[in-house]
């Protein structure tokens, strides 16, 4: 196992060149490797067949694919695909002349060509223009070899050893590079998805306090109101300030200041859960909207939530402080429409605030 460990780690290993595809080298390499073990391994089969001349071939060309397996951690990817490319095409083709078209020799051009599509680096137009050459090439190799032209006994079990170990080969690498691509879609799929989770999120949500922002409660509140129309039920707005903020920001510092915005943010999600949705409106000022609630209802709701505030300590190094909230909560009206509710309870809070503070006005 840590062997198998150790090779994928120096075969995954990044080039020196911090641009490349890290993807495709190393599939280019778990390729090379591949081929060039199999071919060593064919080089010796051939050879005790007593085909020396084109064992010598076999054993020449698994020694490229080595000698570019490591090229590749020394030189630019697109030289390293471009010799592997150019050799498996020359000698995929003259082993299929020499063995025939059924030894399925040829089917490593069709590897190179996979692998050369995966590539995302190179240009459309290089990658047509390649892929029309090795086309012509396979098609050249078909027409010039007799389909059961070969240098071989195609009675003998040697030659059917060939043919299907060819075929195995192939489909190793083939479905190398069905994983690697699966897997980079997959990965980057997940990566797309979750950076567009964030964006959304990002849009949404103020990023202090992690509420709704006022944009997306805008858009909440026509969701609800659209849906209250369906339904029949009713819902309030309510609009809460922190009293005498300012005063916190000036004698604790701002930092302060941020602690209690955001753990008033938590309690507010907290005691809404299930009833609606609170959103930071701006600077300390907060947007309750209370689903399936009248007025009545919803003033006794935000009564409980008042007195909690008030009841909570805050800490700034040795000084427990607490602050109050005032509210203004306003009943929604499909003949006003949302935008006079929220004036509305704007208006309301301000009473609140000019009638002593820490108070829900209705």
């Amino acid at each position: 196992m840590k062997l198998l460990q150790k090779i994928r780690s120096v075969l995954d290993k990044e080039s020196k060149y911090p641009e490349e595809n890290t993807g495709l080298l190393s599939l280019l390499r778990y390729v090379l490797v591949i081929w060039m073990a199999y071919y060593a391994v064919v080089a010796i089969y051939i050879l005790a067949l007593g085909y020396w001349k084109y064992a010598l071939i076999l054993g020449v060309t698994g020694f490229l694919f080595a000698y570019y397996t490591r090229l590749s951690y020394a030189i630019r990817l697109k030289w390293v695909l471009l010799f592997t490319i150019i050799t498996t095409v020359a000698v995929s083709g003259y082993l299929t002349s020499i063995f025939g078209w059924r030894s399925s020799f040829q089917y490593s051009i069709y590897v190179a060509f996979l692998v050369l599509w995966y590539d995302p680096m190179t240009s459309v137009r290089i990658k047509f223009i390649f892929s029309t050459l090795m086309a012509f090439a396979v098609g050249a190799v078909s027409f010039l070899t007799p389909f059961g032209h070969t240098v071989m006994d195609t009675t003998t079990p040697g030659y059917v050893v060939l043919i299907y170990s060819n075929m195995a080969i192939f489909f190793v690498c083939i479905s190398l590079v069905a994983f690697f691509f699966c897997t980079k879609y997959v990965e980057t799929e997940s990566k797309l998805m979750e950076y567009n989770r964030k964006l959304k999120l990002m849009s949404e949500t103020d990023p202090l306090t992690k509420l709704m922002n006022r944009r997306f409660a805008e858009e909440e509140i026509a969701r609800i109101e659209e849906e209250c129309r369906a339904q029949g039920y009713i819902f309030c707005i309510a609009i809460g300030d922190i009293d005498f903020f300012k005063k916190v920001n000036d004698t604790y510092g701002h930092e302060t200041g941020d602690v209690v915005l955001k753990r008033m943010a938590a309690m507010f999600k907290e005691h809404i859960k299930g009833h609606g949705f609170v959103a930071r409106w701006g600077g300390e000022e907060f947007l309750f909207v209370l689903t399936r609630m009248n007025g009545d209802e919803a003033l006794i709701y935000l009564d409980e939530l008042r007195r909690k505030v008030k009841k909570t300590e805050f800490k700034h190094e040795e000084v427990d402080f607490k602050v109050t909230m005032t509210f203004g909560v306003e009943e929604y009206s499909p003949r006003h429409g949302t935008e006079k509710v929220i004036e509305s309870a704007d208006k309301k809070l301000y009473i609140g605030k000019q009638s002593g503070r820490d108070r829900v006005v209705f």
